[in-house]
């Protein structure tokens, strides 16, 4: 996972929705259809200004949060202008399709992108710590997994956020914390 969080792997991208679609899904941990169908207006801040991201969670049918750094924040935000600059009237997505959508109402099918990562994960070329090949599975839920064992029966391993880049719920909670955790 980490060679892939590389800005020169990162960088490999040349579509830069693809790009920020993908650290959504490394650093959030969210589902691809999740992630592509993303309001354009998806971080909220707490009380403390700490940003999260907020989502249809499609799955359990209800509103999320995650917690997002600054950086992420600022990727978000960049891409926002960029939207406004090809839809001065808005667009409710935040991942608009580019193709036969003329006011930005239709978000990218999760197919193109599954694709696109596809064709990504294969420049990427990642290898492991004895610079064998190791395979790279785009996990349906949590975005690239990696994939270590040689053999045919393969297992997908989660690898969408290491626990080291989990950031800390605030004291005070995002908003609507008592409807968004997890008993």
């Amino acid at each position: 996972m980490t060679q892939l969080e590389q800005p020169s792997n990162l960088d490999r991208w040349k579509n830069p929705a693809n790009r920020l679609a993908t650290l959504i899904l490394m650093r959030c941990g969210l589902r691809i259809t999740d992630t592509v169908r993303l309001p354009h207006d998806c971080i909220v801040h707490d009380a403390d200004g700490a940003p999260y991201l907020r989502y249809l969670n499609h799955k359990m049918k209800r509103e999320a949060l995650v917690p997002i750094d600054e950086e992420l924040e600022r990727e978000i935000r960049d891409h926002q202008r960029r939207l406004r600059d090809r839809w001065p009237h808005g667009t409710p997505v935040l991942f608009p399709r580019s193709l036969k959508n003329a006011d930005g109402h239709e978000p990218t099918d999760s197919d193109v992108y599954r694709r696109a990562m596809h064709q990504w994960l294969k420049a990427c070329d990642v290898r492991d710590e004895h610079g064998r090949h190791v395979k790279v599975t785009p996990l349906s839920r949590h975005g690239p997994g990696v994939d270590h064992r040689p053999h045919a029966h393969r297992t997908r391993c989660r690898c969408a956020v290491r626990p080291s880049t989990i950031p800390r719920w605030p004291t005070t909670g995002p908003p609507g914390a008592a409807g968004t955790s997890r008993r």
